[in-house]
């Protein structure tokens, strides 16, 4: 008999950094399996020493590719580092949806490579900011709906860095490990009100132009790299040996639709690698 994610027709969904990368691979399968969609991302630079992110032309893409599949799509430019932003794009979103979150995904982050003793105070505060105290503004507006239902669903993305010693990474190891402790804390408070919480931990995702993964071709640029040549340095330092363990965003979008779903009712407070064996190494 073939199993079939349960209970995501309907259902509706917030994710953050939605509009390129994992976050837009997200969008479009939660689409497809019947989800209305706010995509909540930033539409400038976050930051002159951060690379490129989303674009208002990538949002309104990821908006145009939610209603190609026959569902409601909700654009919410916005930058998570802010708390006044964040309140009014999940207060759209809200008033979109009848009052109903039912899903959020803590999508949005950046990285950037920094030694300790020369870490760029910016970009500090950039990657922290956007990582770490976005996910947690997110939340603290969504969540008040999910309470007052009695369900609820979030699904955090940590990383596979948690896991593993990274030079130059501190900063992003540092907001990642952040996520875990948030997610571990949120399902713990949160479980009398029958609220899902959980995290992934990716391996580095192959990168992509336009609305792809842009993290490597970020990192790339100051690693001196071809990006297919960053992502097999990051990968073959991490991941287990051998071709295969190379993941793109459909792997990890494959594990946010299942803690989604009712498949995933019994479990909460886990912190899941999808990773490609990094975090057993």
């Amino acid at each position: 008999m073939a199993i079939e994610l349960r209970g995501l027709e309907g259902k509706k969904v917030l994710i953050t950094g939605a509009a390129k990368g994992q976050g837009f691979s997200h969008a479009k399968a939660f689409a497809e399996a019947g989800c209305d969609v706010a995509l909540l991302d930033i539409t400038h630079p976050v930051d002159p020493d951060i690379y490129d992110v989303a674009t208002e032309e990538m949002l309104a893409a990821a908006v145009a590719a939610i209603e190609e599949r026959g569902r409601t799509a909700v654009p919410l430019p916005c930058d998570v580092r802010d708390e006044d932003e964040v309140a009014a794009a999940v207060g759209k979103a809200l008033a979109e949806f009848g009052g109903v979150i039912d899903i959020v995904v803590n999508n949005a982050g950046v990285a950037a490579l920094d030694t300790v003793h020369g870490m760029r105070s910016n970009v500090l505060h950039a990657v922290i900011d956007t990582n770490l105290k976005g996910a947690m503004f997110v939340t603290k507006y969504a969540v008040d709906n999910m309470i007052g239902r009695r369900s609820g669903k979030i699904i955090n993305i940590s990383s596979a860095v948690t896991g593993s010693g990274n030079a130059m990474l501190s900063h992003y190891v540092a907001s990642k490990h952040g996520i875990n402790g948030l997610t571990t804390s949120w399902a713990m408070e949160l479980a009398e009100f029958n609220i899902n919480v959980n995290a992934i931990c990716p391996a580095t995702i192959k990168p992509g132009e336009g609305q792809g993964s842009g993290m490597v071709l970020g990192l790339s640029k100051v690693m001196g790299m071809d990006p297919d040549e960053a992502f097999e340095t990051f990968s073959a330092a991490g991941n287990m040996p051998g071709d295969k363990w190379r993941p793109e965003p459909r792997h990890i979008t494959d594990a946010v639709l299942f803690l989604a779903s009712d498949n995933a009712e019994m479990i909460t407070g886990a912190i899941i690698p999808v990773d490609c064996g990094q975090m057993s190494r």
